[in-house]
C-alpha cells in the first residue's frame, strides 16, 4: 500500500530529482600502480555507494578526467562492469554506458536473490562471529547511526555499506561475498535514492514522522543482527536480515513507483563485453 503522506514518485521523476539534487559523482585521481584494478575498484564503489543515478550516462571522457588516467582503463573498467550488470552500453552517446533503470519486476528478483544469498552469508557469518568481530561490527553500525543523526546521507550509505560487507566477510566464503557485490552495483543507485528522500522526509513536518519510524526501524534491525551475531544464532541472523531487506525494498515501494513494464536493460549475451 502505498504511503498516504509521502508522494509517490515517477521513476522519470525520480531520475530528474537525482540530477536536480547535483548527485554528479567527484572522483579523487588515481595513483599509477595497478591502474587497471584501481579504476575498477573505485567506480565499483561509487556504484555499490550510490554515487550514479539510475539512468544517468557515464562518459569515458569525462570520467578519465576524474580520476586522472587515460580513457584505456576506464574503457577497460566499464567493459567489466557491463558484463556484470551493473552498467548497460549506451547506443546513443559514443564512448559512454549508463546506469540502467529498473522495472518492478527486475526490482522483485533482485530483493528475491538478496534474500537468498545475503541470508546465508549471515547465517554463515553468526557461525563464524568472535567477540572481537562484533565489536567491529558494532562500531561499523555506530556510524551508520552517527550518519542518521548528523543528518548525512553521504555517511549514511558508506556506512551501511561498511557495515553489511563486514559481516559478509566475517562468512569466510569469497563466491558468496562477490555474488553479494554485483547484487549491490544493481541496486545501489535505488538504494541512495531511497536515503536521500528518507532524509527529505525527516525535515519535512508533514512526512517527519512517518520517515522517523522508519528509520528507527531499519536501525533496530541492525541491532537485532548483531544480537545474533554475538549469541552465535545462525537462524536468528537469516531471519532479521531477510526482514531488513524486505522492508527497505517494501518502504521502497511505497515511495517510488517504478515502471512494470519497464525493458529489460541487462546485457544481451551477444553483445557482452563489446562496451565501444
Amino acid at each position: 500500500m502505498k504511503n498516504a503522506n509521502i508522494p509517490v514518485w515517477s521513476i522519470a521523476s525520480v531520475h530528474s530529482y537525482i540530477i536536480n539534487k547535483a548527485f554528479a559523482v567527484t572522483l579523487a585521481p588515481i595513483q599509477a600502480r595497478n591502474l587497471h584494478s584501481q579504476v575498477y575498484l573505485r567506480l565499483k564503489s561509487a556504484l555499490i555507494t550510490g554515487n550514479f543515478a539510475p539512468g544517468e550516462v557515464l562518459l569515458i571522457r569525462d570520467l578519465a578526467e576524474q580520476l586522472g588516467t587515460s580513457p584505456m582503463p576506464v574503457r577497460q573498467a566499464l567493459s567489466r562492469l557491463v558484463s556484470e550488470h551493473a552498467l548497460v552500453e549506451d547506443d546513443k552517446i559514443r564512448a559512454s554506458v549508463r546506469v540502467p533503470m529498473l522495472s518492478e519486476d527486475r526490482f522483485e528478483e533482485l530483493r528475491t536473490v538478496r534474500k537468498l544469498v545475503e541470508a546465508e552469508a549471515v547465517a554463515l557469518a553468526a557461525t563464524r562471529a568472535t567477540p572481537a568481530l562484533v565489536k567491529k561490527i558494532r562500531s561499523l553500525n555506530a556510524a551508520v547511526k552517527r550518519g542518521v543523526r548528523d543528518g548525512n546521507p553521504t555517511e549514511t550509505i558508506k556506512a551501511n555499506s561498511d557495515f553489511h560487507f563486514a559481516i559478509y566477510a566475517i562468512a569466510g566464503n569469497v563466491i558468496l561475498e562477490r555474488t553479494i557485490e554485483s547484487l549491490w552495483l544493481q541496486s545501489g543507485p535505488y538504494f541512495r535514492m531511497l536515503i536521500h528522500r528518507l532524509f527529505e522526509g525527516l525535515e519535512s513536518p508533514e512526512t517527519a514522522e512517518t520517515a522517523s519510524q522508519g528509520t528507527a526501524a531499519a536501525l533496530s534491525r541492525n541491532d537485532r543482527i548483531i544480537a545474533a551475531l554475538e549469541t552465535n544464532d545462525a537462524k536468528e541472523a537469516r531471519e532479521a536480515l531477510k526482514e531488513d531487506i524486505d522492508r527497505t525494498a517494501d518502504f521502497f515501494l511505497s515511495l517510488t513507483e517504478l515502471e512494470r513494464n519497464a525493458p529489460d536493460e541487462r546485457p544481451s549475451k551477444k553483445r557482452r563485453n563489446k562496451v565501444f
